[in-house]
């Protein structure tokens, strides 16, 4: 699982909004404040030739792929009011996502098998 940790500035963002704000609107916040950590990507800097890139393209569809479940994630249990779960190398994608929404202190916490099975087939 590459690409799932998320820079402890886009966490400060999270932390910064009022318990009761919309997930939905941090999640667009934490996703536009996430294009200006990484200035290689922005085609006003490095011109736009990135775009004619596909492992350039790969790389950015991977970043977003990785990170957004961790920042949605984040959003939800701030909303909750609790802490926010760093996201397990040892899980898999959808195992992750579960963890980091769930879990409370067990750090050998892992979601149950049925609801992963039924979010992998979930269309």
């Amino acid at each position: 699982m590459n690409h799932t940790f998320v820079h402890q500035d886009l966490e400060k963002i999270t932390r910064s909004f009022r318990y009761d704000a919309h997930p939905m609107g941090m999640l667009v916040s934490e996703i536009s404040a996430m294009s200006t950590l990484h200035p290689e990507a922005n085609p006003s800097l490095k011109g736009d030739k990135i775009y004619n890139d596909p492992k350039f393209a790969n790389k950015q569809i991977y970043r977003l792929l990785g990170n957004i479940p961790t920042l949605a994630a984040s959003c939800y249990r701030h909303r909750l009011g609790r802490p926010i779960n760093q996201p397990r190398q040892d899980l898999g994608y959808v195992e992750n996502f579960l963890y980091m929404m769930d879990c409370l202190n067990d750090k050998n916490y892992k979601p149950n098998p049925t609801l992963v099975k039924v979010s992998c087939l979930a269309k």
